[in-house]
């Protein structure tokens, strides 16, 4: 939910910039329907429906991993575009540490207390969120870093997050403040 907060707070600051709203739909990505398919899973897979149904739980892990391969398809096809290196390096790194996690988001518990979330033990998995215990590889990058209880949206995040959500503004920036004729 941050994410989108920030999103929109990029949006209103591309205006305050003199750019237009209606410059994003230039944006052309490839591949749009791999992006969604791989979000669609998402969004399947951590629904309460998937999560309670234990013949469906397990899958969860493998099915998170075969999406993130489906977005970080779309993303390496979508290089031209401005701040999706960024993007997609962030993206890999998050990837890469979930993949090296057996398919969960390693979150340490002092970052999910910091953000007033429930704190999970060594191996306890929530969603796609693991506890970091002594056998989480890349702790550093894991999600480590918090939005406090007393903000709007607290949520833990990671480095890869922070590149993801600075790519996507610096997106938006450049394509709101571009001229019309900037093809």
């Amino acid at each position: 939910m941050f994410f989108l907060l920030l999103l929109a707070a990029s949006i209103v600051l591309a205006l305050l910039r003199g750019g237009k709203f209606s410059n994003l739909s230039r944006v052309h990505f490839r591949l749009p329907l791999l992006i969604l398919v791989g979000l669609w899973i998402q969004i399947i897979i951590y629904s309460s429906f998937w999560q309670t149904n234990l013949q469906l739980k397990p899958l969860a892990p493998y099915a998170y991993l075969f999406s993130l391969g489906l977005l970080l398809v779309a993303l390496a096809r979508n290089l031209s575009l401005p701040g999706m290196r960024v993007v997609l390096f962030g993206f890999a790194l998050n990837a890469l540490v979930i993949a090296l996690n057996g398919g969960y988001m390693p979150t340490t518990p002092e970052a999910r207390a910091f953000a007033g979330q429930l704190i999970l033990a060594p191996g306890e998995t929530h969603n796609n969120s693991i506890g970091v215990g002594a056998e989480t590889r890349l702790v550093f990058l894991t999600d480590v870093f918090a939005i406090p209880k007393t903000f709007p949206f607290p949520n833990v995040f990671s480095v890869g997050d922070t590149l993801i959500m600075l790519g996507v503004a610096y997106l938006i920036q450049n394509a709101m403040a571009r001229a019309p004729d900037d093809g």
